[in-house]
């Protein structure tokens, strides 16, 4: 009976943590954490030998936007190996893939470029938006992107900011 308290109590503990644990993006010296329980990892995919993308989403609760459709709030990692260009580069490049409206832009003292942006989807016409941040890790450039609807922004802005705000270079 003590055994399984113990045991109990430690798998309580080890989840409670998850949340605020570290994670490390693979081949870089680029970690973040996840500041509220809710999201998960989904996958990784490899569109070129020099980049990968790793996502995640949230889905502690359903969220759902003004039109009653469940919308999912994620976090995409685009890593790109052997970059030679400046954040500027990169954020263009990825702009002229993915165009959106800049809201606001900041450079931080550690080099992260971080972007509030918005675009409209043509495909389900709702309106999104976002908060990125472009990472310089050597040769390696990172593109972190939270988005969800503009309808939900709101409910999420705290958790992209405290996300944006724990990148750190090691």
């Amino acid at each position: 009976m003590k055994n399984r308290k113990t045991f109990i109590l430690i798998l309580l503990l080890s989840i409670a943590t998850v949340a605020g644990a570290q994670i490390k993006i693979p081949e870089t010296n680029v970690s973040f954490n996840f500041p509220s329980k809710g999201w998960k990892y989904l996958q990784t995919s490899k569109p070129s030998n020099n980049s990968v993308i790793y996502l995640y989403s949230y889905s502690g609760d359903y969220v759902i936007d003004s039109q009653g459709d469940t919308i999912i709030p994620f976090l995409r990692i685009y890593v790109r190996k052997n970059y030679d260009g400046t954040v500027y580069d990169l954020a263009y490049s990825r702009f002229m893939v993915q165009p959106f409206q800049s809201l606001d832009e900041k450079l931080h003292s550690n080099g992260i470029l971080e972007y509030l942006g918005a675009y409209t989807n043509e495909d389900d016409g709702k309106d999104y938006e976002f908060k990125m941040a472009y990472v310089k890790d050597r040769n390696t450039m990172l593109e972190i992107r939270l988005e969800c609807t503009v309808d939900n922004f709101d409910d999420f802005d705290k958790d992209f900011t405290d996300i944006i705000n724990s990148i750190k270079i090691n």
